[in-house]
């Protein structure tokens, strides 16, 4: 351990046990045989069909041009994890999930990260329709700030069939935001049986982390060999907490040791999700479908404790301190309409999809200072709505032309409007009370001691409409080499401009096992609405304090007067190439390097302040020349290289069941080639424009450069146990110096599944994620408050072991 750096103890013997009692189960379940030995039946991955990633055809994984992971229902729950995102982290090497302890919305929307990058640079599909981004907006974190991704958690568990994960660049296919990839979330299509679930888990630590879970699903008969399948999913998580104690004055000037701060960890929430999915056949040519998710999320995030001193001698409704809460109350849903069929020889799909994420936020145990006494203890700060409706026509169609199969065309419209409203917040959650300075003398900030609600000059709202259309050819030259050639153009009506991109994907069958396969594409995405107008008055975390910032919006008098200019669409440039390895009927391995480039990349601004230029800009505008400001700019150009690699291996045993090994491989990287910093911010902060070192640290080496998923699962008799190892390599939060950097060591976690058949419908089933109870090292910073004594951020979470129990009824 240095003074700049906590390495930490690298834990040789833990880590030599973890791969023993991996190697052990493995020994044990293949009964002295080699690995490779016995032969199973045929049920290699490698041959799901998928649809993602091409246009008109359905093609096996093994036939893809591009990358595709397979995740289904069964995978998900055997995780553990209790919601969808949290469990695709867990079986997907190149997805990370950072568990954030922190302020504001980052611990309830947890963004995922594709490849290293940011949440909002995937796209999500549901039946291969876009699904909407929250209207929360990741402001302020270390990790993907500026961030508006989907929220998959608001899509009900219990009614999804499989999800498809495109590992590749697809704008000419799928439009904005797939420059790292698409998830496509397949929902249930079965006419007949469903499953009643109940489970209970909670952390090792304090017994917190409590959550209940209960879900639902049937599939119901419609004529015509239709159907119709309807999810539930009803979840109760409570609060964990992994603070320390701190320093605690009441107001009478005693000082002791207390547990004042709970803001390290995981917020509570309820949810409450339902969701059908439904298709009719009319006749030959015409079948209607239709499917809607609805969830409602109650969550609270306690943030900090405000102590006595702080009043500054102004006396408040909590004399002794009191600890402020963050709630989010929220309604998203998502409908979908459509026919299908076909026309002319031509395959048509006609839909309509409208979603929606109505978030509204409160304060509560709070007070605004300048109000004393007569201070309201609960505000709302104002709510915040995102909007989508989509429409899509796509045609394809097969051609012979004569060549070694047929052509396949396919082409589409698409029409999109989206939306984004910022309301108002309550009067005196941004107001100047009566009390304009404390017995200090300091001036009281406007607005609560947990940061200032939406003033009516920051409330706000866009909307904008995009079309675009593309055309897509797919065509097996000979047997044994396929090409795939994409075009898409698109244009936005707010500024963001018009852009056409290309895709280029080929597959070619070296011999019968081996298959070569490549891509290039460019990509784009544009500027979210909310990364447009959002602005706030916020608080964050630098070196272990708490700390007051506001974000301005980007095309606001004091934005401009800092070197702000309207954003521009992010653009890619992506190269991929792999191959694919079937030796046997029981083996696939498949192996895929990339790069991306993204230039002119959004990210929010360094902390601007604290010098005369910037000063005197800020007293121009009316605001607190104490106070610094961010704003969302074009601020980067970066490459991402990285490798996966993908195994997976089926040996049956014959009395003795049956094992499935898996094996899963990310490295990735990323470098900032270019910073754009405004003249004006360059002038005041230096070259970097105040884009400072622990924004560039943070995207640089925040995320594990690799990650390492080896995976074993024993099925005999009435029993299959599941042993999961999952190593997360070396990741770094940075300081505003090199004095608050902290790197963490490559760390082993463990999660065993056992599920045992009580009867031919119903299971029980036990498990634990992270067996070991692991945490990251103890980063040793100051803080006054006991507050992230493990990070503020982990790609394995601060809140240690789970235990978990649960039965399900398949009927």
């Amino acid at each position: 351990m240095t003074s700049s750096r906590l390495t930490g103890l690298r834990r040789p013997r833990k880590t030599f046990a973890h791969s023993l009692l991996f190697l052990a189960l493995c020994e044990a379940a293949g009964a002295g045989s080699p690995l490779l030995a016995a032969e199973s039946k045929s049920d290699n991955p490698l041959d799901t069909v998928v649809v993602v990633g091409n246009r008109g055809q359905a093609r096996t994984l093994a036939e893809s041009p591009a990358p595709v992971d397979v995740i289904s229902s069964k995978q998900l729950l055997a995780t553990g994890q209790p919601d969808l995102t949290r469990a695709l982290s867990r079986v997907l090497p190149s997805l990370n999930q950072p568990a954030s302890s922190g302020f504001g919305s980052t611990s309830v929307v947890r963004p995922i990260s594709l490849r290293g990058l940011n949440g909002d640079q995937v796209l999500v599909l549901v039946n291969g329709k876009r699904r909407h981004n929250s209207a929360l907006l990741n402001n302020g974190t270390y990790l993907n700030s500026g961030s508006q991704p989907v929220d998959l958690d608001m899509i009900p568990t219990a009614l999804v069939d499989h999800v498809e994960i495109l590992r590749d660049g697809a704008s000419a296919q799928y439009g904005s935001d797939a420059i790292g990839g698409v998830v496509n979330i397949v929902l249930k299509q079965t006419d007949h049986g469903g499953s009643l679930s109940t489970s209970y888990g909670q952390n090792y630590e304090n017994g917190d982390g409590e959550t209940a879970r209960q879900t639902g699903n049937v599939g119901l008969a419609l004529p015509n060999d239709g159907f119709i399948n309807l999810g539930v999913d009803i979840k109760h998580q409570k609060i964990s907490d992994r603070s320390d104690n701190a320093p605690y004055t009441d107001s009478a000037g005693n000082t002791s040791l207390q547990h004042t701060y709970y803001g390290t960890g995981l917020p509570e929430a309820r949810n409450f999700s339902l969701g059908y999915n439904a298709e009719l056949p009319v006749s030959d040519a015409l079948t209607l479908y239709s499917f809607s998710t609805y969830t409602r999320r109650n969550s609270e995030k306690p943030l900090a404790f405000h102590q006595p001193s702080t009043f500054d001698g102004i006396a408040t409704p909590f004399p002794e301190g009191i600890e402020d809460t963050l709630r989010f109350i929220e309604n998203d849903f998502q409908v979908a309409f459509g026919g299908k069929g076909n026309v002319a020889g031509w395959d048509y799909d006609l839909s309509s999809t409208y979603g929606q994420d109505h978030a509204e936020a409160t304060l509560r145990h709070t007070y605004n200072l300048s109000y004393g006494l007569d201070s309201p203890t609960s505000v709302d700060t104002g709510v915040k709505t995102f909007s989508q409706w989509t429409n899509n026509l796509d045609l394809t169609r097969a051609f012979d032309l004569g060549l070694a199969k047929p052509t396949q065309i396919s082409w589409g419209l698409e029409q999109r409007y989206e939306n984004y409203k910022i309301g108002k917040g309550d009067y005196a959650s941004y107001a100047s009370g009566p009390f304009t300075t404390g017995a200090s003398g300091n001036p009281i900030a406007p607005g609560t001691i947990s940061g200032a609600g939406t003033t009516p000059a920051d409330a706000a709202e866009k909307g904008r409409t995009s079309l675009a259309g593309y055309g897509e050819i797919g065509q097996d030259l000979t047997d044994k080499w396929h090409v795939d050639l994409a075009s898409r153009y698109e244009h936005y009506n707010d500024g963001s401009g018009t852009t056409t991109n290309g895709k280029l994907a080929t597959r070619y069958q070296l011999t019968p096992i081996l298959a070569v396969r490549g891509s290039f594409s460019t990509g784009f995405r544009a500027p979210s609405l909310a990364q447009q107008i959002y602005s706030s008055t916020s608080q964050s975390n630098v070196n272990g304090n708490l700390f007051d910032y506001r974000n301005v919006a980007v095309d606001s008098a004091v934005a401009k007067a800092l070197g702000a200019s309207t954003l521009k669409p992010e653009k890619s440039t992506n190269f991929g190439l792999g191959l694919t390895l079937q030796p046997t009927d029981a083996t696939s391995i498949t192996l895929d390097a990339y790069q991306i480039k993204i230039k002119d990349r959004i990210a929010q601004t360094g902390y601007l302040g604290g010098t005369p230029q910037i000063t005197a800009i800020l007293a121009a505008a009316g605001l607190p020349t104490n106070q610094s400001v961010t704003y969302f700019t074009n601020a980067l150009d970066t490459t991402t290289r990285g490798i996966d690699l993908v195994g997976d291996y089926r040996q049956a045993l014959g009395a003795y069941g049956s094992v499935r090994y898996t094996l899963g491989f990310n490295w990735n990287t990323t470098e900032i080639d270019d910073i754009h910093a405004s003249p004006v911010a360059q002038q005041a902060l230096g070259p970097t424009g105040g884009y400072d070192r622990q924004r560039q640290g943070n995207l640089k080496h925040g995320l594990p450069e690799s990650k390492l998923l080896l995976g074993a699962t024993w099925t005999i008799d009435k029993f299959e146990i599941g042993l999961n190892l999952t190593r997360y390599g070396e990741y770094t939060q940075y300081g505003t110096t090199e004095a608050f950097d902290r790197t963490f060591s490559p760390t082993w976690i463990t999660d065993l599944n056992l599920d045992y058949h009580l009867t031919s419908s119903l299971t029980l089933t036990a498990g634990a994620n992270n067996l070991f109870n692991v945490y990251p090292e103890r980063t040793h910073l100051p803080s006054s408050s006991g507050a992230f004594p493990y990070g503020n951020f982990s790609p394995y979470g601060t809140t240690g072991g789970y235990w978990y129990t649960g039965l399900t009824y398949n009927f």
